[in-house]
């Protein structure tokens, strides 16, 4: 027994011995140092990469030629070459975590070649400490289908799906049957329609369908109108009053797409003004395959509120709807809102409306941004972003002296655009490269998307607003003759505008903001701004960093 337990110590003191030979006994005929950026502790996922780098110095008189242990995950590269006295050279270590079956501790060992037992390691305090980490898992998100009664929907049941993906569902009716509504997360999406696309995914939803042998379709899913308040108007109720706003009655066409009559068909509205009416209230029956109901809403002098009873002349977004329903169908819905200056329509405040759009679609007219795309500047430094362009000018069309230039934004800002960014390498710009859009002011602009609200975080399902642009001096205020006739602008509407709280509004008083316009007079170097408090319009430096407040023109 004694015998077994000496022959054993010796074999551990053997080993041990092995071992220090190896890695760290003695003085070291070649040395490690690892190389400052490429240290040897580093932590690797199991999809990641990792560089570990040595300065292998050889210590001895004697030239050595030196190869390395391999281990497993790790490849290598450097000092294959010869090594004379006190020469050094840089060994390369590449991690691959897909390789690594774990942690890696100690070496690298490198061997002289012609003599495979003299091999040496870092010291303890600088060899490999490679510890292999799990790759997290990509978030992922649950969409889960379904389909009521009389039809199916595909894909159906849950569908696990990446950050930002889109999905496409059908769905198929049963004999006799239509499709009646989408839902998404149980509120309604779409009406009717036998597909429906998920966009951009990221959250959890359900999508549901329904089917019905009645399938009511409005012509449109949201009526905007304007308040009746003429300049003439004796009404009381009239928050503003401008030649503008007529109040042109509009309609709703209610189409019954399904193969079964619409009986007892009822129209209803909730939040509509007190002084607008809907009619008529009954359709009776809708015929099956194409039947229509006409449906009119005539606005009165008193705009939408929301649901805290707030007009939204005050710089709130309204609520309202006129509902459609049918025996042994599905009810259809459409937002309703009158409007005038100052509430908050797709996405922005209105300052200007457009009453003479066809009634069987909304108004037309301008929104500004609910907020600063930059805030207003009470002084000027020369900076990004700016109007952009220096030392070019866009053209003529841009100048107040043009109709385009002072009053339409949205062309001003489309110019500018292609000469600074999209066409770049051409007249008028002439430019080695691009400007970025995020550096001027109608660039940042055209970047915008908001929801209904006007916040900048929308998402499916909901409806982005974009085709925002800079706007023109005169839709910022007013500039004489060269001004549309009618025209109404953002400094009278809505800055100069009692019923907005300034801190609703946004825009900074004695502030400086920008317009698209060019200065006619030295259109190279200079453009139009708006100053806010004194109510007056100007020209300064296209290098300048100022207010930036983007416009819109409204979708019918």
């Amino acid at each position: 027994m004694e015998a077994r337990r000496l022959r054993n110590s010796l074999i551990t003191m053997t080993g041990g011995l092995v071992l220090m030979n190896t890695a760290w006994a003695g003085a070291s005929v070649w040395t490690f140092a690892p190389l400052s950026g490429y240290p040897p502790s580093v932590s690797v996922s199991s999809s990641g990469m990792a560089t570990v780098k040595y300065t292998v110095t050889n210590q001895s008189h004697k030239s050595h030629t030196l190869t390395i242990r391999p281990i497993q995950g790790i490849t290598s590269s450097g000092c294959t070459s010869p090594l004379g006295y006190h020469q050094s050279c840089t060994l390369t270590l590449t991690v691959a975590g897909s390789g690594l079956n774990g942690d890696v501790f100690g070496g690298p060992i490198l061997c002289d070649q012609d003599n495979s037992s003299q091999c040496y390691q870092p010291s303890q305090a600088n060899s490999l400490a490679i510890r292999l980490t799990q790759t997290p898992p990509v978030q992922q998100y649950t969409i889960t289908s379904s389909a009521g009664i009389n039809g199916s929907v595909s894909p159906s049941g849950s569908q696990t799906v990446n950050p930002g993906t889109s999905l496409i569902f059908t769905a198929t009716p049963d004999t006799n049957y239509g499709v009646g509504q989408w839902l998404v997360d149980g509120a309604p999406a779409q009406q009717g329609g036998s597909t429906y696309q998920l966009t951009n995914i990221t959250a959890n939803h359900t999508v549901d369908v329904t089917f019905g042998t009645v399938t009511l379709t409005p012509s449109v899913s949201t009526l905007g109108l304007s308040v009746n308040c003429p300049a003439a108007s004796m009404s009381p109720d009239c928050a503003q009053k401008n030649n503008a706003l007529t109040g042109t009655p509009r309609q709703i066409t209610i189409t019954n797409t399904g193969s079964g009559e619409a009986t007892n068909v009822l129209v209803s509205s909730s939040g509509l003004p007190p002084d607008a009416s809907v009619s008529p209230s009954s359709c009776a029956t809708i015929a099956a395959n194409g039947g229509q109901c006409v449906i009119t809403v005539t606005p009165g002098a008193i705009a939408s509120a929301n649901a805290s009873s707030t007009l939204c002349t005050t710089g709130v977004q309204p609520e309202g709807s006129v509902s459609v329903t049918a025996d042994g169908g599905l009810s259809a819905l459409v937002n309703v809102y009158v409007l005038s200056y100052g509430c908050i329509y797709q996405g922005g405040f209105i300052y200007s409306i457009d009453d003479t759009t066809t009634n069987t679609g909304s108004i037309g007219g301008k929104t500004a941004a609910v907020g600063d795309t930059y805030p207003g500047q009470t002084s000027v430094s020369l900076a990004t972003p700016n109007w952009g362009g220096g030392g070019t000018s866009i053209g003529s069309a841009l100048y107040e002296t043009s109709s385009q230039g002072a009053n339409n934004g949205s062309a001003n800002s489309a110019a500018i655009i292609s000469a600074l960014t999209t066409n770049f390498s051409s007249p008028p710009y002439n430019g080695a490269s691009p400007i970025p859009l995020v550096n001027y002011a109608a660039g940042l602009c055209s970047l915008l998307s908001v929801n209904a609200a006007g916040a900048t975080s929308c998402t499916s399902p909901n409806t982005c607003y974009t085709n925002w642009y800079l706007p023109a001096i005169c839709e910022w205020g007013p500039l004489g003759a060269i001004c549309t006739s009618g025209s109404t602008n953002i400094q009278q509407q809505l800055y100069e505008n009692v019923l907005i709280p300034s801190a609703t509004l946004g825009l900074v008083s004695s502030g400086f903001y920008w317009s698209s316009t060019e200065n006619s007079f030295n259109p190279l170097n200079t453009a139009w701004y708006q100053f806010l408090g004194g109510s007056f319009r100007s020209t300064t430096n296209k290098g300048a960093r100022i207010g930036i407040r983007c416009s819109r023109a409204l979708t019918l």
